[in-house]
């Protein structure tokens, strides 16, 4: 292991690759409508920026674990920050939205480079008593990008710039990472046997109803998270005639200057209790069940969600920030019932799931198409029933939630 200082400025780095993909990630939702206006394409065109993202999970998350296997942690860190670099000043100096979209993709390839290598390469930077704590630290701090990212589109476009040109901020903030990335020294990485993919697994395993049920709970819980943050903005000016250079402060004051637009602030507050539900939670889970809170927070999701459909305006607002809080506990809840499952093979396990985050692909780009041929309530219901089969989940899903239930491991 390389010298304690050298380990925490890669823990500084690897904090700061996290923030850097998410601020990649929840950009999306602000720049839907902006990409419809700036190449006049219909909402089904658009709806190919989040499909085009999160298609590379599904295509890139196996491939990566076991590159990571063979290369080690710092090829395949600098290669997701190279590939982020590139797509964000591919995306600044694009013209043709085709190209764009393609872009994007290359994007969420390096994102999701990042995302395979970051877990196993943050256990090796401290003591392994401190491997929980440093990771649930990174991932809190790095959902700082999801909330910052929305607002920087409508504040960097109310000071007079295009709203590319926040892709250009993101690429010159990437280029920086890569740079501290490159002149690192890194340690040694061996992945412990069951952190490794094993194909030969892989079609076993898929014929298990718990990694069955579960992998399409990740599918829809994502593709319907996506399908709601990446659509508030739209939602809004469509139903409900939001503009989203509307402030909820008057024009001339400071805070209308910071925060020139409701609804980018509703994406933002939508990651933020997110983020700060899953901090709520972790305390929670001293006292309370892991499945209980998993039940109450997803039966919450369906509800707040559809108060935001049948909802008024100010309601609407409210309710989307909220479904963003009570999302907290899904996506960690349906990962660890599947994981805490099984006695081996949690490496292939979590490639399986990792692969299901495909679901934000398709799902994202079914709401923007029901938008577009139907209207936007419909296509936020396509949201409502994803969400009520992670609610079902919750209640009757047969995965190992907490840790006192007295159920068999298989396998």
């Amino acid at each position: 292991m390389v010298h304690s200082k050298q380990n925490k400025y890669l823990l500084f780095v690897t904090v700061l690759l996290y923030v850097s993909f998410g601020l990649l990630t929840s950009v999306l939702g602000v720049i839907i409508d902006k990409f419809q206006i700036e190449y006049h394409v219909s909402l089904t065109i658009a709806a190919l920026l989040p499909f085009a993202f999160f298609l590379s999970y599904g295509l890139a998350s196996i491939p990566f674990g076991m590159a990571m296997d063979k290369y080690g942690a710092k090829s395949i860190l600098l290669l997701g920050t190279v590939l982020m670099t590139l797509g964000s000043f591919l995306c600044f100096i694009s013209n043709n939205y085709m190209v764009v979209i393609l872009v994007i993709f290359l994007v969420g390839v390096g994102v999701t480079a990042i995302q395979i290598a970051g877990n196993p390469f943050i256990r090796e930077l401290d003591i392994p008593g401190k491997y929980t704590a440093n990771l649930t630290m990174i991932i809190g701090i790095g959902a700082l990008g999801y909330a910052f990212s929305p607002l920087l589109v409508p504040l960097m476009q109310s000071n007079g710039f295009s709203w590319k040109s926040v892709y250009l901020l993101f690429g010159i903030i990437n280029a920086v990472i890569l740079f501290m990335l490159a002149l690192s020294k890194f340690p040694d990485i061996k992945l412990q046997e069951d952190e490794k993919i094993n194909l030969s697994k892989i079609k076993f395993l898929l014929k298990n109803p718990i990694i069955l049920t579960y992998s399409l709970g990740i599918f829809l819980y994502v593709g319907a998270e996506v399908g709601v943050s990446s659509y508030i903005i739209t939602y809004m000016n469509k139903i409900h005639g939001m503009s989203n250079s509307q402030s909820f402060w008057n024009e001339g004051s400071f805070m209308n200057a910071v925060f020139p637009s409701k609804t980018a602030l509703v994406v933002a507050l939508f990651w933020l209790f997110q983020a700060f539900g899953r901090l709520i939670i972790s305390l929670m889970m001293k006292y309370v069940s892991e499945r209980k809170i998993f039940i109450f927070h997803s039966l919450c999701t369906v509800l707040a969600l559809i108060t935001a459909i049948v909802g008024n305006a100010n309601t609407a607002l409210i309710a989307f920030a909220l479904v963003g809080y009570f999302t907290c506990a899904s996506f960690t809840s349906i990962f660890s019932a599947a994981i805490n499952s099984f006695k081996g093979n949690h490496g292939t396990i979590s490639g399986i799931l990792g692969t299901a985050i495909v679901g934000g692909a398709f799902i994202g780009w079914l709401v923007g198409f029901t938008g577009q041929v139907s209207t936007m309530r419909w296509g936020m219901m396509i949201n409502v029933l994803a969400f009520i089969y992670v609610f079902a989940l919750s209640c009757f899903g047969k995965g190992k939630l907490d840790i006192n239930e007295n159920k068999k491991l298989t396998i």
